[in-house]
């Protein structure tokens, strides 16, 4: 068996750790171009390797996922994301999974539609309102986090924030913030959550208003559901057809807490880059506005478009690409094993990044080109299955994964058909890898309505 490939050494005291932390999209970048597909390397005495092989992520995440669980990312933010779907592992995840799998069936999906469509119109009438009264202007970053998280509360919890609910959505956003920086410190990732350092004491704070907020909905929701099809109300009424028991208040608190942190955020971003990246190529707002009129004529899009808005959904795929909202992801080994030869030894994490193979030449020609068209049927069977992951992959796959791009989607169409977006002169447009891709200053964008009338 084959020790693992040199890799590089630190020229100074965190200088990895403060690489990582500063400059990870380049970093990662360059231990890939430097020293090929597998790259260990130690941050202090915790060894990493860098995979950028299809075939060894595949090996990881799929084949041979039982050797790999959550990385101490996970293990270290547990008052945050509890036990649900994304931290969780073994039989306790698989039973939490199969229960969760009926709130995202395609007639939820249809359901959830409507939900987002009519998010979608109250934004286009308030910027059009804005926009009739001198008011063109918006970061676009910020917008977008609104609108997913108005439909992520009326979807998960049926609660319109959209009619106030302030206490709430200011926890939200503070435990976002605070959950970026713990996430994008390493030195912070490996602090317990419970050490008061200024960044957990508000990240606990923000916590404990969400759980107040939760667990008091769930009180109220039991055996008094109504027919309400949120996925609160779901959850609610499942049972384990083994046992016929279902999910305790703490299960549905984590798995609700999971599900909006890792689909509302993802979604805003993948909106905003591509909304973006559309400003900087008119031929591609052209292509695009043209499926969407010719397809939607001015009406509401519905779930059953999803179909028919194939260059829509080439975009969503393509922004997804050249600025994935997840941009890395990780594993831990569970115990000694051996990764295509190689001896790895318990407790080696593994970083697979979606930016590093999203961006590599092998796989994705004119990898930097923002290019919709390559999305071609034959260029999609030939392309390696983990080349392209920004859901994941495996068993571990975001359970989410069709929801988010169904409302990215009818978003973008929504959007699109009643607005040209423009980036405001000189606005800074820099990437920020924390948790997510984020864009450092937001996105300053000018609107201009296609049919000015509000």
């Amino acid at each position: 068996m084959k020790t693992l490939p040199p890799g590089p050494k630190e020229k100074y005291f965190n200088d990895f750790s403060n690489s990582l932390k500063n400059r990870p999209l380049e970093f990662l970048t360059e231990l890939k171009e430097s020293y090929g597909n597998i790259v260990p390397f130690k941050i202090g005495m915790a060894p990493i390797v860098l995979l950028s092989d299809p075939e060894l992520i595949q090996i990881v995440l799929v084949s041979e996922a039982s050797n790999y669980v959550k990385d101490i990312a996970l293990k270290n933010n547990r008052a945050f994301f509890g036990q649900g779907l994304l931290s969780s592992e073994g039989e306790y995840w698989k039973r939490q999974r199969k229960l969760a799998a009926p709130s995202f069936s395609p007639k939820r999906l249809e359901e959830y539609a409507q939900v987002m469509t009519d998010h979608a119109s109250l934004l286009i009438k308030r910027w059009k309102g804005n926009v009739a009264n001198g008011i063109n202007q918006v970061d676009i970053q910020h917008d977008m986090m609104v609108l997913t998280l108005g439909i992520a509360t009326k979807t998960l919890f049926d609660v319109d924030l959209s009619h106030g609910n302030q206490e709430l959505e200011d926890a939200l956003t503070a435990a976002q913030k605070h959950l970026n920086e713990r996430m994008n410190d390493p030195l912070l990732l490996l602090m317990p959550e419970w050490v008061p350092f200024p960044t957990n004491i508000n990240l606990l704070k923000a916590i404990k208003t969400i759980d107040h907020f939760l667990y008091k909905l769930i009180e109220e929701r039991r055996g008094h559901t109504d027919g309400r099809r949120d996925l609160l109300s779901i959850l609610l009424n499942v049972q384990d057809d083994t046992d016929g028991s279902g999910m305790t208040d703490k299960q549905i608190r984590d798995e609700l807490f999971t599900m909006f942190f890792a689909g509302h955020e993802t979604t805003a971003l993948t909106l905003t880059w591509t909304l973006y990246l559309i400003s900087q190529h008119p031929h591609v707002e052209a292509t695009l506005l043209n499926e969407v009129k010719q397809l939607l004529n001015g009406r509401q899009p519905q779930a059953s478009d999803y179909f028919q808005l194939s260059y829509t959904e080439k975009v969503i795929k393509e922004s997804m690409r050249i600025r994935p909202p997840v941009w890395a992801i990780a594993r831990e080994a569970a115990r000694d094993c051996q990764l295509g030869g190689h001896a790895i030894a318990k407790g080696t994490a593994f970083i697979m990044s979606q930016w590093v193979m999203h961006h590599d030449q092998r796989y994705f020609k004119d990898a930097d080109k923002f290019d919709p068209d390559r999305w071609t049927e034959e260029f999609t069977e030939s392309l390696p299955k983990f080349a392209y992951f920004p859901f994941g992959g495996g068993p571990r796959t975001c359970i989410g994964n069709t929801f988010a791009m169904l409302e990215a989607v009818l978003m973008l169409a929504s959007i699109i058909q009643e607005f040209r977006l423009s980036l405001v002169p000189n606005h800074p447009v820099e990437l920020m890898p924390a948790v997510t891709l984020r864009a450092k200053h937001g996105i300053r964008m000018t609107l201009e309505a296609r049919n000015p009338n509000p």
